[in-house]
């Protein structure tokens, strides 16, 4: 994943900045000299920094970090985890699928979209790589953020599917392995100088996490707050609503930002909930965003499921200044 061509065009502009600067500095007239020098030390400057920040982007994407061997786990794929998985797969459709339904046969997140290169999200389906990955793999990719080769992924929200419990993410493996074969292997991701150099300044860091080394156990199913404080960490809400719920800036990096729900929803009664999600119109008649993954949510949640997550919201200590 490195844009060889890209790199030597950015480090001849660079060079070419600095025979400016000495050409500048031979100029008889003053003006030309140091106006030159004043212009071409600006272009040098900019371009060097460029590229010191695109090749930092493009170590942190592909030189695997040091990392403990993933460890020995093998899903059993009984119906029962398969079942489970299957409605977790609602929720990465919105990644990994073209029209946000399974099967997970993968899309080009940039089509059409900023000239960073192209990035794929996988296919998830057996006709994918996952067919050659051993369970750990895909365990560590979905909740660590990393290939099977070790370096690191992009956009993979793996900061919040740490929160996966070994049962849920084991539950993910038996459902990929299940689905139809569909389509063919996604092409790799490609970056150019102009996306490593997003990721290399930090503007868009990587998706790779600390490794998980002690057992993660959910509390057990019901509508009680803690089992909904459970789903909303790992249903990506506070990707959009922020670390607190409490709502995040629009026009930054990143997902979309999206409402204090702090404020929001001790307002709301469980019913009030369970309909803005089911129908995606809030109780005041409001029609929900769209990039509100209502439908994908809908898709994995139970009645049940939304009550425990409104008992959890519900309870939420309202936040009124918006985080900074």
């Amino acid at each position: 994943m490195f844009d060889i061509v890209g790199v030597f065009g950015v480090l001849a502009l660079a060079a070419l900045g600095a025979w400016l600067v000495l050409r500048s500095r031979r100029a008889r007239h003053p003006a030309v000299k140091w106006v030159g020098l004043a212009l071409s030390s600006v272009l040098t400057l900019v371009f060097t920094l460029a590229l010191c920040v695109a090749l930092v982007g493009f170590y942190r994407i592909s030189v695997p970090p040091s990392r403990p061997a993933v460890a020995d786990v093998k899903v059993a794929g009984t119906p029962e985890q398969v079942a489970r998985g299957a409605r977790f797969a609602s929720v990465c459709a919105g990644c990994h699928s073209a029209d946000g339904k399974p099967p997970l046969a993968g899309q080009n997140f940039f089509e059409g979209g900023p000239p960073f290169g192209t990035m794929w999200a996988t296919n998830l389906t057996p006709a994918g790589e996952l067919s050659d990955w051993s369970d750990a793999d895909i365990i560590r990719a979905i909740r660590e953020g990393v290939h099977k080769s070790g370096r690191a992924l992009i956009v993979m929200p793996s900061e919040v599917f740490r929160n996966l419990s070994d049962s849920d993410v084991q539950a993910i493996v038996a459902y990929l392995r299940s689905q139809p074969a569909t389509g063919t292997r996604t092409p790799p991701t490609r970056l150019n100088v102009l996306g490593a150099a997003f990721i290399g300044s930090g503007f868009a860091p990587t998706s790779a996490q600390a490794p998980i080394t002690q057992p993660v156990v959910a509390p057990a199913e019901g509508t009680s707050k803690e089992y909904g404080k459970y789903l909303v960490s790992v249903l990506a809400c506070t990707s959009c609503h922020g670390e607190n719920l409490a709502g995040r800036k629009a026009g930054g990096p990143g997902p979309p930002a999206g409402p204090n729900l702090t404020v929001i929803l001790p307002s709301w009664s469980a019913d009030d909930f369970i309909r803005t999600m089911r129908t995606g119109v809030d109780p005041s008649g409001r029609t929900l965003s769209k990039e509100m993954p209502w439908k994908q949510m809908s898709g994995f949640a139970t009645d049940d499921d939304f009550r425990a997550m409104h008992a959890h919201l519900h309870g939420l200590t309202p936040i009124t200044s918006l985080p900074k």
